[in-house]
């Protein structure tokens, strides 16, 4: 059964000339835990011709009742050339599929991030009875350890897919003094399967994760180039993203909130050693639709857990809340400011990052962000907390 065409006019990012992408044989039933194609056609109804980029992944937000789910349409082999050129009044076609996610279950709507193409219906329907497995020699505690219906170790790919995500900014920066290279690596891992009977029963589950963020100061100018600290900082959070009541108008507004328990260290022994543990809830305030100019609002407060023995004062440099500030557009250049007084108010810190997708660039051939990034105050480093720097770092970002 079908749904029929459904129909968007969006201005091709590649040229002046406008082209009409157009969903066709889009499924109004489909079975959970299988695979559907789907048909996006560029239609050029301009008098000239123009040049289109089909995208390599459609990524969509199927959203039944309260839940939601992810959906990643794929362009099939055969149709893996995304540039197409289309003369007066033609078309071109590239088939997309998609898999559904096994725990979905009813009729809900589909909302795409790529901005061209229009929400749809879509209702999910259990899966036809598989037929009874042959029988095996081996006990079934050996051969099927892993679950066919919630667990994906078997699929790296797609386990990576519905487990990790991104956490802090992950980037690379370099400046000229001393220590000159700053890096941050950062991602959590979802502790449920989205779809096993634990998170079905109890959806705010879903939210636990692991995490983990190490920040290092790499220090060019020395003779061996030593690295001269680093933090890690591995954590267990609960995130709840979306708080339905405070969302706003058209989704103008939008709150998340995130808790959890961190413990930092920089992993030297003696004198240089330095760790902390701390209990925090970072709510996230958006405002702004999700395609213009938003400004969000990151408060972050803070409670140390056990004893500081190692760095006494560090609560008079760390304070106990931070701010961050972010302004600028999802697609787009977006500046940050995160800012930290300290206890007494008066050694705190200021960093401000400036990003900009580099998405564009050789035709969508790199998926990283420029990053500038100035910092000035106390406690860019764990090490030397009560030293107060200044600095600025240029590089490349993964994530922002």
């Amino acid at each position: 059964m079908l749904l029929g065409a459904f129909f968007v006019g969006a201005q091709n990012e590649s040229g002046p000339a406008s082209v009409t992408w157009t969903l066709v044989d889009w499924p109004a039933r489909v079975a959970a835990g299988e695979s559907f194609a789907f048909t996006l056609a560029a239609l050029n109804p301009a008098p000239t011709p123009v040049a289109c980029a089909f995208p390599a992944k459609l990524i969509g937000r199927l959203e039944l009742d309260v839940r939601q789910w992810e959906l990643v349409a794929e362009v099939e082999e055969q149709d893996r050339g995304r540039q197409a050129s289309l003369s007066e009044g033609s078309f071109a076609l590239r088939r997309y599929r998609v898999v559904v996610p096994a725990g979905v279950r009813g009729t809900g709507m589909v909302e795409w991030s790529w901005p061209h193409l229009p929400r749809v219906g879509l209702t999910v329907i259990a899966p036809a009875s598989a037929p009874p497995p042959q029988d095996s020699p081996w006990p079934r505690w050996l051969r099927d350890a892993d679950p066919e219906a919630a667990g994906t170790a078997l699929e790296p790919g797609r386990f990576f897919k519905e487990h990790f995500f991104a956490h802090e900014p992950f980037y690379f920066i370099a400046g000229t003094e001393s220590p000159n290279a700053k890096f941050q690596i950062s991602f959590k891992y979802r502790v449920l399967n989205e779809e096993g009977p634990l998170a079905a029963r109890l959806p705010l589950l879903q939210g636990l994760h692991l995490a983990y963020t190490q920040t290092s100061l790499w220090d060019w100018n020395s003779e061996s180039k030593p690295f001269f600290d680093s933090s890690y900082k591995p954590e267990v959070l609960w995130s709840w993203d979306d708080v339905g009541p405070v969302r706003g108008a058209e989704g103008w507004m939008r709150l998340d909130l995130q808790g959890g328990v961190q413990h930092e260290s920089n992993g030297k022994a003696g004198a240089d050693s330095r760790s902390l543990n701390i209990a925090y809830l970072r709510p996230s305030l958006t405002l702004g639709p999700p395609d213009a100019l938003q400004l969000k609002i990151q408060p972050r407060l803070w409670v140390y857990v056990g004893g500081l023995e190692e760095n006494p004062d560090l609560a008079d440099y760390r304070g106990y809340a931070d701010l961050r500030l972010v302004l600028g557009w999802p697609r787009g250049l977006q500046i940050s400011a995160l800012g930290r007084l300290g206890d007494d108010a008066n050694r705190g810190s200021l960093q401000l990052d400036l990003t900009y997708p580099m998405m564009r660039v050789l035709t969508g051939s790199l998926s990283l962000y420029l990053h500038a990034q100035y910092f000035t105050g106390y406690g860019e480093s764990l090490l030397d907390y009560r030293e107060r720097t200044e600095m600025f770092r240029v590089g490349l970002s993964l994530y922002r």
